[in-house]
């Protein structure tokens, strides 16, 4: 039900106080303030009314039909409060025509949206900003694309828009623009949905994307569509601060949860194909009120073998200090250290309190570094340890340097001292540093204790590191967390296998499959400060929609690390692998699927991305992945290499913004991005040729065209307006040659090239 305060535009007065500083410039045409017109259009221009050939669209960063004109930059500064939501977008355009042109304006905006204020720098040509609906807006779509002959607005078709012709743009000049639009979240449950319209496909303008969410009930922010960094800003009115610079094409979509107490939600994704679909649950705990945490209990295990010596192991020393400040009264500690052999500050942790918080400074202090690397026995320490009990949750965070090298030094025994070792059920952290180090063996063991990874250099500050791991793992809400569906056989493969702790102020993401049509329920256990705890959502297939493309796309992502380190961990101990194995030929071929269908570019699929690649040789895809696995993921295990490799998969493996699918890192710090592949919703496309191939046609040697589509035909629109309904219509958008899956049938698209001005 749409608010009674959104049910008609409104008058546009700039000069009312609004909650962003408007900038130095005027409402549109509205000299003395007097307010624009902002009556929304019944009906599109009459068809005997010329359209301008230079239209404006900042979400896709150049002007249909004048190449001239450019979108430079786009600031989007959007303040929620409650369910309202207010977006500012500020553009900057460029005219490096030698000519002054006049441009029109066409801003995509989400449905129920109400501008606001329009404001723009210069004189106007047009006094008026117009909201035109998208059932209005479709005539007007199918004009401007037919005349224009560019494919790239149909990208928008469906849409809502706002259209304006107020600014011409001199000849070498710029221009700026404001715009502002209400609108109400889209709400379920706990949880708020926001959506920034921005092209699917690439070539988009710079953007940053600033998200102030006011109150004190926010328990968590989360982007499924691109990283962002979440500030919580103290004052009178609590905000949190959500910055993001997308760097890659999409939707910018951010989820708010507000509540009191722990919650949990899911968003879905319909798959008919395998008989159910796919889920994101998002679990949330907000700053507790009237009850207590978990608390931890921290041991340090500290790497003190000769190759720390000098200024790396004074760093190192200083970054347990700061460690140690962290921990609150009542929480426990204990420092263990090794080198040859295995030292400990105590048998068991102690209670922090100003004198033991003293003798640890003091037993920190005194340590030296000389010898080899006992990691074996310097866990065998940590993990056997006393429990400290069900109030607490046990943590060991692991800093070292080098392969072992002393005692017991064999992968195999150091995995299963991990796992069959740990009583107490303690999660093991890594830092690593520098390169000298055996990435899968301390990517396993933070894998089987629900904990993670991380690799620096060895100049890098470990203390601004090993502080922020540790501020994250403060105030521990919901430990030992499972998720299962209450009917049994309704969900599977989940990512990730083993579910890490819901932190105060923090999320979870959990990703899975379902199967059946029927409504069911997800139950989410774990152990709180009271004792065990269970968190219900209900799960409605019937309300999954495909606009929630990242879902699986996310899932795909997490479920491809999990293959490929069950690869990685063949090589323990330079074990020799066949790739002929049946079990390997299969992870191999399901590797290959889920990067090919989902457009998700990893350093074993960077072939997906190369240019010439021929996606109709299955078996050469195959062949190419598997020529990666074994000539880098199974012996590459220490080394630059290995550690560029561990960084890629503990990120994969926590993927949770579809933006960083696109790309991996190469050794040396190096970003490789897919120039070759453009996800479309839930579809990818890969470009052979000139040809843009749905990704559901890879394998297939030759393909059987049932249907030839020309440009323009009533045939062709009505494929288009089929894609719309499907919210894929941005797979038509794309230059030349267009092969696509469409119900049932492969379609060949002629796309034409955008003419020239």
């Amino acid at each position: 039900m749409t608010h009674p305060a959104f049910a008609t535009l409104l008058t546009l007065v700039f000069a009312q106080a609004p909650a962003i500083p408007p900038p130095a410039w005027g409402p549109a045409n509205a000299p003395g303030g007097t307010p624009a017109d902002t009556s929304i259009a019944a009906s599109p221009p009459r068809p005997s009314a010329p359209v301008s050939p230079r239209w404006v669209v900042p979400q896709m960063g150049r002007a249909i039909g004048n190449p001239a004109i450019a979108v430079t930059g786009v600031a989007a500064r959007i303040e929620v409060e409650g369910r309202s939501s207010r977006t500012t977008l500020d553009i900057a355009v460029v005219n490096r025509s030698h000519r002054a042109e006049q441009a029109v304006l066409l801003v995509p905006v989400p449905s129920e949206a109400v501008v606001t204020s329009f404001a723009f720098e210069g004189p106007a040509s047009e006094p008026t900003a117009k909201f035109i609906p998208s059932k209005d807006a479709r005539r007007i779509y199918e004009q401007i694309v037919a005349q224009q002959r560019d494919p790239a607005l149909l990208e928008w078709a469906g849409w809502n828009m706002l259209r304006s012709s107020v600014f011409p743009v001199a000849a070498g000049g710029t221009q700026r623009l404001q715009i502002s639009w209400e609108s109400l979240l889209e709400t379920t449950g706990d949880r708020m949905d926001l959506v920034l319209p921005r092209s699917e496909l690439p070539g988009s303008p710079p953007w940053s994307i600033e998200v102030r969410v006011l109150g004190d009930d926010v328990a968590a922010v989360y982007s499924p569509s691109h990283e962002v960094v979440t500030e919580r800003l103290a004052g009178a009115k609590p905000i949190v601060r959500v910055t993001s610079r997308p760097s890659t094409p999409g939707p910018f979509r951010l989820s708010i949860v507000r509540t009191a107490v722990p919650s949990a939600s899911v968003i879905t994704y319909p798959d008919p194909a395998s008989g159910g679909g796919y889920f994101l649950l998002l679990a949330a705990a907000p700053e507790p009120r009237g009850a207590h945490t978990l608390q931890r209990e921290v041991t340090i295990v500290l790497d003190r073998s000769g190759s720390m010596a000098g200024a790396a192991f004074e760093r190192a020393k200083a970054a347990v200090l700061r460690a140690l400040e962290g921990l609150a009264l009542g929480e426990r500690a204990n420092i263990i250290d090794f080198s040859n052999s295995v030292s400990r500050f105590s048998d068991g942790s102690v209670v922090i309190d100003d004198a033991s918080r003293s003798r640890l400074r003091e037993y920190v202090g005194a340590l030296r570094e000389s010898g080899g690397t006992n990691l074996h026995d310097a866990l065998l320490e940590a993990l056997r340890q006393p429990s400290p009990g069900d109030g607490f949750v046990s943590t060991v965070l692991l800093v070292t340097d080098g392969i072992p090298t002393i005692g017991k030094t064999k992968e195999r025994d150091v995995r299963e001292l991990v796992e069959r070792g740990n009583s107490a059920q303690r999660r093991v952290f890594v830092v690593g540093l520098g390169t000298d180090i055996n990435v899968p063996l301390l990517d396993r063991v933070s894998d089987m204790t629900r904990a993670s990874s991380v690799y620096l250099a060895m100049e890098d500050d470990l203390g601004v590191h090993l502080s922020e791991l540790s501020e994250r793992l403060r105030g521990p809400v919901i430990a030992d967390l499972s998720l299962a569906a209450t009917d049994a056989g309704r969900v599977a493969d989940l990512q990730p296998v083993r579910l890490p702790d819901l932190f105060r102020n923090g999320s979870l993401v959990v990703l899975g499959h379902y199967r059946g049509e029927a409504p069911f329920r997800l139950a989410l256990d774990g152990r709180a400060v009271e004792g065990p705890r269970k968190l219900f959502v209900e799960v409605d297939p019937r309300q999954a929609s495909t606009a929630n493309a990242f879902v699986p796309r996310l899932w795909a992502s997490r479920r491809i690390a999990q293959l490929v380190d069950e690869v990685r961990q063949q090589g323990l101990d330079g074990a020799e692998v066949s790739f002929d194995e049946p079990r390997l030929r299969e992870l191999v071929g399901e590797i290959v699927r889920l990067s090919t269908t989902w457009g998700v570019l990893t350093e074993y699929t960077s072939m997906l991305a190369l240019e010439g690649s021929n996606m109709g040789d299955w078996r050469a895809l195959e062949n190419g992945c598997r020529a990666a696995l074994a000539g880098r993921a199974v012996p590459e295990r220490v080394g630059p290499a290995a550690v560029s490799q561990g960084d890629n998969w503990n990120r994969q493996k926590w993927e949770s913004a579809q933006s960083a699918t696109r790309s991996y890192v190469a050794p040396g710090s190096v970003p490789v991005q897919a120039r070759t592949m453009n996800q479309c919703n839930d579809r990818t496309f890969y470009k052979v040729g000139q040809t843009w191939a749905d990704a559901q046609l890879a394998g297939e040697a030759e393909v059987k065209i049932d249907e030839e589509i020309a440009w323009g035909t009533p045939r062709h629109q009505q494929v288009l307006w089929e894609l719309v309904d499907e919210g894929r219509q941005s797979a038509m958008a794309m230059d030349g040659e267009i092969l696509l899956k469409h119900r049932g049938r492969t379609l060949r698209i002629q796309n034409e090239q955008p003419t020239a001005p």
